[in-house]
């Protein structure tokens, strides 16, 4: 089905790849629920003993990746302030219990922009975090193989079996291609968290929300990733969208409060968790918004979006 919503002509510049790493493990070992938003403590302190073997140029690049700094220029960094890496995580976090060896763990995993250069670097770390386990030090795997989807969905294996001794070659698409194969909606949108999303506004948590009171995070989100990894600025439209969002219709709103993980530090124990559930919404509105809805959907949105936490599905009718 054509798509027949209007989006931003920059974003025929914007290229990504979309990966899946196999990764079959070694022994047996328990993964809690959600277990698999947790990855960026693993992969960072992969990152650092992958420093302590003396790799430095690697440790370089994925520290930039991992880390991103803060961007020069003034205006950008207005707008980024703390920038999000240039990958995303979206596991399926239905995989959790006992997890037996040689029961195969699929990472999808989305490279933006100027972060398709380190993919070479990120397959490194993720075949060094193999020997450290994949949850607290429990779960380690040999990465198996690597599968890459084109822009119209359909997935081809770039290598299997064995240790990756090259440098990959995925195909590099465009968003804007990517965009005009998704469907229009005819009447109404269904908005589905399918991992909890958490949104801050003064160091609070929303334990209640709308369409209008999520929709400025999934603007910024999208916003910042694309002028940050791929030199697309969209500064002229915010305030435009923000508007057409709080006309859209939410016929209904069965979000909720889901706490998934206790966070141990140095002021007791902090219950962590975020919102769970679904809008259903209309209005002539959406159909100018639905690339926005579109592009959250690829990129997660909220804490820990790199990594997993606020993926949504959308449902049209």
């Amino acid at each position: 089905m054509s798509y027949y919503a209007p989006f931003p002509f920059e974003l025929q510049q914007v290229e990504y790849v979309k990966l899946y790493f196999y990764l079959e493990n070694s022994n047996y070992f328990d993964l809690p629920d959600l277990g698999l938003l947790q990855l960026r403590r693993e992969l960072r302190q992969g990152l650092k003993s992958f420093s302590d073997l003396g790799q430095d140029d690697y440790a370089r690049e994925l520290t930039q990746l991992l880390q991103p700094d803060l961007p020069d220029d003034p205006v950008l960094l207005r707008q980024i302030q703390q920038p999000s890496p240039a990958f995303v995580i979206s596991p399926d976090t239905s995989l959790c219990g006992l997890i037996a060896p040689k029961q195969r763990i699929c990472l999808p995993v989305l490279f933006l922009g100027s972060g398709i250069k380190a993919i070479d670097f990120f397959v490194s770390l993720l075949q060094h975090l193999g020997t450290r386990g994949l949850y607290h030090g429990c779960g380690r795997y040999v990465l198996e193989g690597v599968e890459a989807e084109d822009g119209s969905g359909v997935r081809s294996m770039l290598w299997s079996k064995g240790k990756q001794t090259y440098s990959l070659n995925p195909p590099v698409c465009r968003l804007s291609w990517w965009l005009e194969r998704k469907p229009s909606f005819e009447n109404s949108v269904q908005f589905e968290i399918v991992t909890p999303l958490r949104i801050l506004r003064q160091g609070k948590p929303f334990f209640k929300a709308g369409f209008a009171d999520i929709f400025p995070f999934l603007l910024r989100r999208v916003t910042s990733l694309l002028a940050a990894y791929a030199g697309v600025e969209l500064s002229p439209y915010p305030a435009h969208y923000i508007s057409m969002a709080k006309q859209v219709k939410v016929v209904q709103n069965s979000f909720h409060w889901k706490d998934w993980r206790t966070l141990n530090n140095e002021h007791g124990d902090q219950n962590l968790g975020g919102l769970m559930g679904a809008l259903k919404m209309q209005g002539d509105e959406l159909s100018e918004l639905l690339w926005l809805l579109q592009l959250g959907h690829l990129f997660n949105i909220g804490k820990g979006a790199t990594y997993g936490a606020g993926q949504y599905r959308l449902i049209y009718s």
